[in-house]
């Protein structure tokens, strides 16, 4: 019986919710035919049409809708001929084309309602002989802008034109020959990593003539590979090496990007300790210590490889080849480095307190109020040590950099219970209140703030430890994992070029 009055109530509900929905879709229909009749007794066709559009999404078999599109439509395309028309008299052409496109995407939405007029063949017409012209006039300015070396000028406005009539003529090999006497410019500058760019940009775009594009830019990524490696950047080396590769299969002497590829690694012993009267335990020593190498790891060059104090490097690890102040190569690494904390320390400043307040109820006729007092303490924190980076190639020379970072963290505990309130409410609906003052009671007392205190700390100090391991990564990947740049050649030998 309870299942079967359910479902009657449910049948209601939903035959309720469907009568609003069609009684406010009928308001929506009403408004905007109404709307619409006002906007055409106005002269503004084109609005009206699309108010009678939105009729005939609302309600596609309604009559009036249909007729009143059917009667407006040609007077709406004839408003945007003739404000395109105005438009194109001003030379404000992208405005026209813009009124033109408008009708015909009126013209378009009122055929999917199977209501033709609005003569589509003219306005396409139109829109065609817009677009023309506006294009005539961006081909003479790209090639203005070409003429002056206004690279990225000349490429904007032939892209303009893509957007404007896609495939046009020969618009793309335009973007081209853009793309490489830009290279040709960088070249002579002597800028060959730039002029290496603009050739791969050439190379992206389909035609006969992007094969050619990519060796040419496959060259010289491949020669600034080989330069980079004569002077020791190795893993500029590879990065340029790897990109010719890419551009042109086979084109990369093997042989090159090994050296490369093992003159570029390195490895990095990584040993974490802890002064005895650091005040670091040993299950923060421990969380640190992961950190610290998931840190290193996430943030490290694929050439590094991070190994355990004392433990075997593995093949072509130990030797790395860097620039040198003097322009020569030289060997630097392996690396021995560790993290040594010196000092955690918190500082508790004096607690402060107010009141609070606590509510409870009990059943429906007792509410209890009870004020207590609240107190608030800042625990501030410090974790300091050193980061020790060894080069075991060069003698054992070392380098020291401090770590210290801080943090602070609030604890807070209820104190003792200044008073309580009781409110009752009689059967009659009445209340009555009765209040008891208990200044000095004992509340949570000493254990409830010990254990906020050490909640407190525990956190903070979880959160020096990141902070800290944050840090010494950063540091140590700075030093062991960067390589100083070179200047870019300005010319290639023939040898480098092959």
């Amino acid at each position: 019986m309870r299942l079967h009055r359910f479902l009657r109530r449910m049948t209601i509900l939903v035959f309720c919710i469907m009568a609003f929905s069609i009684e406010g879709g009928a308001n929506q229909v009403r408004d905007n035919l109404r709307r619409g009749a006002q906007l055409e007794q106005q002269g503004q066709y084109f609005r009206a049409a699309t108010t009678y559009l939105v009729v005939l999404r609302l309600e596609p078999g309604n009559g009036n809708g249909r007729a009143a599109l059917t009667r407006t439509i040609g007077q709406a395309t004839a408003e945007k001929l003739t404000a395109a028309a105005a438009l194109e008299a001003e030379l404000r052409i992208d405005e026209a084309i813009a009124e033109i496109e408008a009708a015909g995407r009126l013209v378009e939405r009122a055929a999917f309602f199977n209501i033709e007029g609005g003569q589509p063949s003219v306005v396409e017409s139109r829109r065609l002989d817009l677009v023309n012209r506006r294009v005539q006039a961006l081909l003479t300015e790209a090639e203005s802008a070409r003429e002056n070396s206004l690279w990225s000028a000349a490429l904007a406005i032939l892209q303009q034109v893509e957007t404007l009539s896609p495939g046009f003529g020969e618009t793309r090999e335009k973007m081209r020959d853009v793309w490489l006497a830009w290279a040709d410019t960088n070249e002579r500058e002597g800028r060959l990593r730039a002029a290496a760019e603009r050739l791969g940009e050439a190379a992206r775009i389909p035609g006969e003539r992007s094969g050619a594009a990519s060796a040419r830019a496959a060259a010289i990524h491949s020669g600034l590979g080989l330069s980079d490696l004569r002077n020791g950047a190795c893993r500029a080396a590879v990065a340029e090496l790897r990109a010719a590769e890419r551009l042109a299969p086979g084109s990369t002497d093997p042989i090159a990007l090994e050296q490369a590829d093992a003159c570029a690694r390195t490895c990095a012993q990584l040993r974490i300790t802890a002064d005895p009267e650091s005040g670091l335990g040993e299950n923060q020593l421990g969380l640190l210590n992961a950190e610290v190498r998931r840190q290193v790891a996430s943030g490290a060059s694929e050439f590094l490889l991070l190994r355990d104090s004392g433990g075997r490097s593995s093949l072509n690890c130990d030797r790395r080849l860097v620039p040198g102040i003097d322009g020569q190569p030289m060997n630097v690494g392996p690396y021995s480095t560790s993290v040594r904390i010196t000092a955690l320390s918190v500082i508790r400043q004096p607690a402060s307190s107010s009141t609070g307040q606590a509510q409870s109820h009990h059943g429906a006729q007792v509410e209890t109020v009870v004020t207590y007092q609240q107190f608030v303490e800042v625990l501030s924190g410090t974790l300091s040590g050193w980061l020790t980076v060894t080069d075991q190639r060069s003698g054992g020379a070392s380098i020291q950099l401090p770590v210290r970072v801080t943090d602070e963290a609030l604890s807070r505990w209820r104190g003792n219970t200044v008073s309580s309130s009781a409110t009752r409410t009689g059967p009659t609906g009445r209340s009555s209140a009765s209040t008891g003052v208990m200044v000095g009671g004992s509340g949570g007392g000493r254990a409830e703030a010990d254990e906020a205190r050490r909640q407190a700390r525990a956190h903070l100090n979880e959160r020096l430890v990141h902070s800290f391991a944050a840090e010494a990564a950063r540091l140590m990947l700075s030093v062991v994992d960067a390589e100083p740049a070179v200047p870019d050649p300005t010319v290639l030998a023939d040898a480098e070029l092959r």
